[in-house]
């Protein structure tokens, strides 16, 4: 009797264990870029609400700075006074809704820089960050175009507080927490900062983290590693602090800027890795940051998922609005997540979040169901990819890959005297989309017809030039 429980106690922890391993990750939503999606109202935000339900997601990090009609900092939104939210006050509406759907949703927002943020040097110069040569901080932005600030100066402090205060207490005090993503682009090099400015940056996280958590114990906080390891910061030049972890913050971590810290990660509350997948990248790259978070032993993957609507470009630019995911034929603050080349992402963040070690045959098994039925073929499903691949290769967040624009392709060849076998790529694509455009031509609906539409849309500029 004494054997037979042992065996079931032991039993019992290699399923919890093979779970922990092999089932979903704990954390599993998208990371949005609010203050850019200035088109999008209520309705569509409920409507992207339910995708993410679709897509198995619990979390939504809702970055909001710059996106809220702040009233004490109203500098802060003026940039961006055509936003819906901005217009007329959702958020607090939506985060309920994303509650009822389930998910969380923690306010994202970057000390010292970026939107919102950057915009206080317009009317106060001297908070103003110094750049590497000694010189003041350049002016800068990506739709939200300013200045970022210099942490030791006690009104850059006390800005930040204040404007976090406001967003999170008096605006949106039905969030869960919030994302204090440390800026990936510059930081000050003043006598103060020098050789501390993430000490600097530290004492505002510190702050507000104590703020929030004697409110609301509960609160979840995610933060960079850099204020807790003297490693090299990646694109700065610069060590880290030496700061001490608190084990109530959870960590966010990224290829680019923040990468994974074993023995910090061990001490979170949570942590979570997020990489830009869904938003410019393809199934293998999502198939991929689920594998590296679950080997790493993370809580969680979390995904760029960033239709951008908001104007590239300083004031006075005049450039066009930007369709989300690089769409053109989409309307104004219509919901982008059902489109093909988004559609199948999603699956994917879906499939292999709930399973990273399912094999790429498995997966094409399921997206072919999903998207054709049961009976579907091995041609649908490598028409389908291909046709993604083509979207979101050479992407990037302000502009659509090469193949969508033939004019600057060639003339960029043209330019740089590009030899033969460098264009060829692209004609082959060409010569691929022209077959899926002839065997989808008859469908009427479903994915079939999208792969016809977007193989067409794509192709079009490429006939114009003849």
């Amino acid at each position: 009797m004494k054997r037979t429980f042992h065996f079931l106690v032991l039993l019992m922890s290699a399923l919890t264990a093979m779970a922990a391993t092999n089932g979903p990750f704990a954390i599993r939503g998208y990371y949005t870029t609010f203050m850019r999606m200035p088109t999008f109202g209520l309705p569509e935000w409920k409507q992207m609400i339910d995708s993410m339900k679709e897509d198995g997601a619990n979390f939504l990090f809702l970055w909001t700075a710059g996106g809220f009609r702040s009233k004490s900092f109203p500098i802060t939104w003026r940039y961006n006074a055509d936003h819906k939210n901005v217009d007329r006050d959702y958020a607090h509406e939506l985060i309920d809704y994303a509650h009822s759907k389930g998910i969380k949703v923690v306010l994202g927002f970057t000390p010292f820089a970026y939107d919102g943020v950057n915009q206080l040097p317009l009317e106060h110069p001297e908070l103003k960050a110094t750049q590497k040569n000694g010189q003041p901080a350049n002016f800068w932005g990506l739709h939200a175009w300013g200045y970022n600030l210099c942490p030791a100066k006690e009104a850059s402090q006390k800005f930040m507080r204040d404007y976090v205060r406001e967003m999170f207490f008096e605006f949106y005090p039905n969030a869960d927490g919030l994302l204090i993503e440390s800026s990936d682009y510059a930081i000050c090099y003043c006598a103060d900062c020098h050789g501390k400015f993430f000490d600097h940056e530290y004492a505002f996280v510190r702050q507000i983290s104590d703020a929030v958590w004697l409110a609301k114990s509960d609160a979840l906080i995610f933060v960079y590693p850099r204020y807790f390891s003297t490693g090299q910061v990646p694109q700065f030049g610069v060590s880290g602090a030496r700061q001490k972890f608190d084990p109530r913050w959870s960590l966010f971590f990224t290829p680019h800027s923040a990468p994974i810290h074993d023995e910090l990660a061990k001490q979170a509350r949570s942590s979570v890795y997020w990489n830009d997948g869904l938003t410019i990248g393809t199934p293998p790259k999502i198939r991929d940051g689920a594998r590296l978070a679950r080997q790493r032993g993370l809580s969680g993957y979390i995904a760029s998922c960033e239709p951008f609507s908001c104007i590239d470009g300083p004031p006075g630019s005049h450039n066009p609005r930007l369709k989300p995911f690089h769409m053109a034929w989409l309307h104004d603050g219509e919901m982008p997540l059902n489109e093909l080349p988004v559609r199948l992402n999603r699956i994917a963040y879906r499939e292999w979040t709930r399973q990273p070690a399912l094999t790429d045959s498995a997966f094409h098994d399921i997206l072919g169901r999903e998207l054709f039925g049961a009976n579907t073929d091995f041609q649908r499903i490598q028409d389908v990819l291909f046709l993604q691949d083509c979207w979101f290769h050479e992407a990037d967040w302000f502009k659509p890959p090469k193949l969508h624009l033939p004019s600057d392709l060639k003339q960029q060849a043209a330019r740089e005297k590009w030899p033969a076998e460098r264009m060829q790529p692209y004609l082959d694509r060409v010569k691929h989309l022209r077959d899926i455009e002839r065997r989808y031509a008859t469908a009427t609906s479903g994915a079939e017809r999208q792969l016809h539409d977007v193989s067409t849309w794509i192709l079009r500029p490429w006939d114009e030039l003849k």
